[in-house]
């Protein structure tokens, strides 16, 4: 029976609370906030779990000061429906502070059940009506938030009144708290940390986790311990979005392709080709928390060269791919990952072997169909300009041959 009490208590007893007259309230408030308070109405309910049938239970509060010492400030003997509904409301309300209850239990034959005596300790808090009359993202002042900033980090500014700070280190509360939520329709998010409080409850400063943000409109709610929540109103909106819906990113560097399987190149060519550039233009239109999808086109020329002692042969390397890209911003999207995959053709451009005597071969010109397959990381420089380091895998298939080759790279790029 103890445990059952002790359980009730727990769950009970945090939510006892006391507040000036309804009346009151209403009238500090605007009219939409004093109708809305009214479902913010709070009583003192105090409730325990059902020992059977008894006769009655005793309920005794005691309230606990600071030297330990107690005082008794509540007792009831409970009527016949009191004890089958086993709830009461404490009237007059008790005031803020620490207190110990004692509940006893009366069997029907109007003996003590010494047993079942049960004893527990809990916070009364002062009820104060939160009112959100302002949500703001301080870097620009404004109420919206763009994730594609690089000094973004997730901070926001909220003003009103009972604007108390949060429980995040575990406290107890004692002096009163406020839990804060952003809610949209898709999800739900807590703050991480508190930046700044005013110690006039006014306007409160919190951090939420920039990776559980997500486009799309929010609403701040501010809900303190005895239950009394803000209400919903375009004061507490707040927009979540990114400041450009489309990227363009152009870069250009050195790339070094190296054949990693098939013979033909390495024979009458060389396994490398330093003298090699690359460039890639992406389009991103679609920007979402898990990540950025685009597109991408991608083109690469090598130079070719060998001198075979007894003949020269040279010529020109080109491909081209349609890549599908996938980008993950990293580090307040100072860094960008991303992986690309696509298709397009490898172009044998002009390749002739030189003989002696002015002896040329006839030249090789054939267009084979080829695959891409890559990753690159962007480290921005600023807000536009980033340095590039990548690798890809290009294979190219043709009648004669399937040449895999593997291209390192380094480049320079902007974002439009």
């Amino acid at each position: 029976m103890r445990t059952r009490f002790l359980a009730i208590l727990m769950f009970v007893c945090p939510f006892l609370s006391v507040a000036e007259e309804v009346f009151s309230v209403e009238d500090s408030l605007s009219d939409t906030e004093a109708e809305n308070s009214k479902l913010n109405e709070i009583r003192q309910p105090f409730e325990w779990s059902s020992a059977g049938d008894v006769l009655m239970y005793r309920i005794e509060i005691e309230r606990l000061d600071d030297d330990g010492s107690a005082e008794t400030v509540f007792v009831r003997e409970t009527d016949r429906e009191e004890s089958e509904r086993c709830m009461i409301y404490i009237e007059p309300m008790l005031p803020p502070g620490k207190y110990r209850s004692t509940i006893k239990v009366y069997n029907v034959l109007g003996m003590l059940e010494e047993r079942l005596t049960s004893r527990d300790e809990f916070f009364v808090r002062k009820a104060r009506m939160p009112v959100v009359r302002g949500v703001s993202y301080p870097l620009y002042m404004g109420r919206t938030m763009y994730l594609d900033d690089l000094d973004n980090d997730g901070i926001l500014k909220i003003e009103g009144r009972n604007l108390l700070e949060p429980l995040l280190d575990g406290g107890d509360g004692i002096f009163g708290y406020t839990e804060y939520t952003l809610k949209s329709a898709k999800r739900t998010l807590r703050p991480v940390e508190v930046v700044a409080h005013d110690k006039e409850d006014r306007s409160i400063t919190l951090r939420f986790d920039m990776r559980q943000l997500d486009v799309g409109e929010y609403h701040i709610f501010a809900r303190d311990a005895s239950g009394l929540h803000s209400t919903k109103s375009p004061d507490s909106l707040f927009t979540v979005k990114f400041k450009k819906w489309l990227d363009i990113d152009i870069e250009a560097g050195y790339t070094c392709p190296v054949v990693m399987h098939d013979d033909t190149f390495p024979t009458y060519l060389n396994k490398s080709s330093p003298v090699s550039a690359q460039a890639r233009a992406t389009v991103v239109p679609i920007k979402r928390r898990w990540g950025y999808l685009g597109f991408a086109v991608r083109g690469v020329y090598s130079s070719l060269y060998k001198d075979g002692g007894g003949y020269t042969i040279d010529g020109n390397l080109a491909m081209a791919h349609v890549l599908f890209a996938y980008q993950i911003p990293m580090f307040r999207r100072r860094v960008i990952a991303e992986l690309h995959g696509g298709a397009g053709f490898t172009y044998f451009n002009n390749i002739v072997f030189h003989f002696a005597h002015g002896i040329d071969s006839e030249p090789l010109n054939t267009i084979s169909p080829s695959f891409d397959a890559g990753a690159a990381v962007q480290l921005y420089i600023n807000k536009r300009l980033y340095v590039e380091a990548g690798a890809d895998y290009i294979l190219t298939l043709n009648k004669d041959m399937t040449m895999g080759s593997f291209q390192p790279s380094m480049g320079v790029g902007w974002q439009f």
